[in-house]
């Protein structure tokens, strides 16, 4: 077969850019493939935890709308408490230009960009891959990455998608001019906002930015459990006083991506799947920024390897992301499954246990492990009831 290009990269969202900056790099011609024209908006939270940030190794002031140095945290709404730092702990971006800009760092490095047009399917052609557009035209190459969100066409295509049972959530966001929110604490700017308890199996978030605030929900959704998103997102909006009750006028539904078990598939043969694509989400914050950006590096390093070696990329890169994302998750659903299934009790153990703030923020920062979060967290909440939850905590931890 005749190669158009050795990767195509379908989605320009921070893994696809990432991945295709990082072939580029290594020589390999690439070309990424975007559904929409750039920029475009993207509805999601856009906080880029550090851990992220010193992953891409580049300058990011251009893009970046706020620098946050803490969390604040409450309970339906009340009872708040601080997490702070005095290094910054986060950064807050708007995704349009975010995904811009890391796009436009892969065009520097020598990948092509196709914007505006569909990949409708992608067939293993045994030495190659066959992708075929919607405007009909069809290209090949020898590798494919799969970056195209949580409802991915490439993954459809190679039967990747989540098992039956296992669904996904759903997020809601809206993004409110300062004007609108009325009295908004200057001293809560460099804050973000997390609320536990009034959204089943989530929580609600304010994020401060450059010209206002985004606000949004999220929650995972439990095998027959149906739920009203939106009814849950107008009823955390009237909590917040500062809207003084204004109708939000435009908000925006997205599917969040449900990470189930390490053990999961996010490659075979010659396709490989990063960040949403191969549903690598923290399943407690909902952040998939790094995992999308570190995957894109790993697919990458899959297919450069694979090329030395005269092999195909997918079992290279399965190791690669079970060692370093897949084996973390696993530890950050056994924690979400405990929070949410004992909101108040997790509220008040992180309330009341000031050092776990701290090792919270050594997860954020990638220097620690969830798996040791996970453990103290334990700790101290069959400390405050003796060991009362002990044997639901763990049924709750092992459920399917």
């Amino acid at each position: 077969m005749n190669f158009d290009y050795d990767v195509v990269v379908v989605g320009a969202g921070p893994g696809g850019s990432t991945a295709a900056r990082s072939c580029a790099q290594a020589g390999l011609k690439t070309l990424l493939i975007e559904k929409e024209r750039l920029p475009r908006y993207k509805p999601c939270g856009g906080c880029l935890s550090i851990k992220a940030a010193r992953l891409l190794g580049f300058d990011l002031n251009a893009v970046v709308e706020n620098t946050v140095y803490g969390v604040k945290f409450t309970y339906c709404l009340k009872d708040p408490f601080l997490i702070q730092s005095n290094e910054p702990m986060a950064f807050l971006v708007m995704r349009d230009r975010f995904d811009q800009f890391l796009t436009n760092k892969a065009l520097e490095e020598g990948a092509g960009l196709l914007e505006g047009e569909r990949v409708t399917r992608v067939r293993d052609r045994g030495d190659g891959v066959e992708v075929e557009l919607a405007s009909g035209e069809r290209l090949y190459c020898a590798s494919l990455i799969g970056a195209d969100g949580v409802e991915s066409v490439v993954a459809k295509s190679l039967s990747l998608s989540v098992p039956q049972g296992k669904g996904n959530g759903m997020g809601l966001e809206s993004e409110i001019p300062f004007e609108w929110a009325i009295d908004f604490p200057k001293k809560e700017f460099q804050l973000i906002h997390l609320d536990f308890g009034k959204i089943p199996n989530g929580y609600g978030w304010i994020f401060p930015k450059r010209e206002g605030l985004s606000i949004g929900i999220g929650g995972m959704s439990r095998e027959g459990e149906k739920v009203n998103p939106r009814k849950y997102f107008v009823d955390f909006l009237r909590g917040l006083n500062y809207l003084d009750g204004r109708k939000v006028e435009r908000i925006i539904g997205q599917s969040l991506p449900s990470f189930y078990d390490e053990r999961q598939r996010v490659s075979v043969g010659r396709f490989l799947l990063v960040g949403d694509a191969g549903h690598m989400m923290d399943p407690l914050q909902g952040e998939g920024i790094y995992y999308a950006i570190r995957s894109g590096m790993l697919a990458a390093e899959a297919i450069i390897q694979s090329k030395q070696k005269g092999i195909l990329p997918a079992d290279l890169y399965q190791t690669l992301v079970h060692t370093h994302i897949l084996e973390d998750l696993k530890w950050a659903l056994y924690l979400s499954r405990v929070v949410f299934r004992f909101t108040k009790l997790a509220y008040r153990t992180l309330q009341h246990n000031p050092g776990l703030g701290d090792l919270y923020l050594r997860v954020l920062e990638g220097k620690g492990t969830y798996q040791d979060f996970m453990e103290k967290v334990k700790e101290r909440m069959k400390d405050l009831l003796k060991g009362r939850l002990s044997e639901k905590m763990k049924r709750v931890m092992q459920r399917d």
